[in-house]
C-alpha cells in the first residue's frame, strides 16, 4: 500500500496528515511529525482489522479539510508542506 503523508509547519511544532486514511499526527520536528504519523497509521489499521473493517481502512481526507491542512489563511504557509510517499504494507 502506498499512501501520501503532508508535513507543515505549524507555530512551533510540525503536523502530519495521511491523505488516504485521515490520520494525522504532530511533533516537534518533521521526523517527530513523520514517525508519530506511522505508530498512528499502524495503530488505525491494527484496530480497523481487528474489528473485521479491512473494507473500511480507505477513507480519504474530505477535500474541505485538505484545503484547510494546505491553506490555513496565511499564504506564507502555502510554501511550508510537501507530500511524502510512504510503502506501508500488513498482514
Amino acid at each position: 500500500m502506498t499512501i501520501t503523508c503532508l508535513i507543515k509547519k505549524e507555530g512551533s511544532q510540525y503536523a502530519s496528515l495521511c491523505v488516504e486514511l485521515d490520520v494525522a499526527s504532530c511533533g516537534k520536528s518533521k521526523t517527530e511529525a513523520l514517525n508519530g504519523l506511522k505508530r498512528a497509521i499502524e495503530t488505525y489499521i491494527e484496530y480497523m482489522v481487528s474489528e473485521g473493517r479491512q473494507k473500511e481502512i480507505y477513507r480519504p481526507v474530505p477535500m474541505d479539510e485538505l484545503k484547510g491542512f494546505f491553506f490555513p489563511g496565511d499564504k506564507s504557509s502555502e510554501e511550508t508542506f510537501r507530500a511524502i510517499p510512504l510503502n506501508y504494507q500488513y498482514a
